[in-house]
């Protein structure tokens, strides 16, 4: 699995919100361009669909732009913004809107460099065959997003030790697949 993409860490600027809040339009896009691509891949892991990702992220954004004055300075930003993408996605699920993947629209999606690289390909697909949604969020988050595991709690709503139990596994579980359909 050594051509996946590298962790990202995401730094966000907490004076940020404040800023925003303020109404500095300048602010609000520093932090789209931040966390654009850790949400995306967060909620594209959700929905399992390119277009439903992008809405889901449109209206993530909306409710952050409007709901900035909720922020708390305590912990991570990110994991803030990911519980509204999270509960933006429920709320669309109870609508019953989730529809189905489609590999050659995501491929480059999910931070992996070169989908022609038949490696990345069968990590990723691999990754949507054989893990639960839970567990590719957990992945995703980590090793996409860049987030630490509490954070990843925090924001799946689970415990840590769940937490990384599921991740391990689920690292294994791949490792696991991917030596097995690989050539010797």
């Amino acid at each position: 699995m050594q051509g996946a993409a590298p962790k990202r860490k995401v730094y966000i600027d907490k004076q940020l919100f404040e800023r925003i809040r303020q109404g500095d339009q300048d602010a609000f896009e520093k932090l789209y361009e931040i966390t654009y691509t850790p949400l995306y891949a967060f909620l594209l892991s959700y929905t399992l669909n390119r277009e439903d990702a992008q809405d889901l992220l449109h209206d993530t954004f909306i409710q952050i732009l409007k709901n900035c004055q909720q922020y708390q300075e305590q912990g991570n930003p990110m994991a803030w913004m990911m519980k509204i993408a999270k509960n933006l996605f429920l709320s669309k699920c109870r609508k019953g809107h989730a529809e189905n993947l489609n590999f050659e629209e995501m491929e480059n999606d999910l931070g992996f460099d070169d989908m022609s690289n038949i490696d990345n390909r069968m990590v990723l697909e691999k990754m949507f065959e054989v893990l639960s949604q839970e567990d590719r969020n957990l992945i995703i988050l980590h090793d996409v997003s860049g987030m630490k595991h509490r954070e990843i709690a925090e924001v799946m709503g689970m415990p840590l030790g769940t937490v990384l139990a599921r991740y391990n596994r689920g690292i294994r579980k791949l490792q696991k697949e991917y030596s097995e359909r690989r050539p010797i």
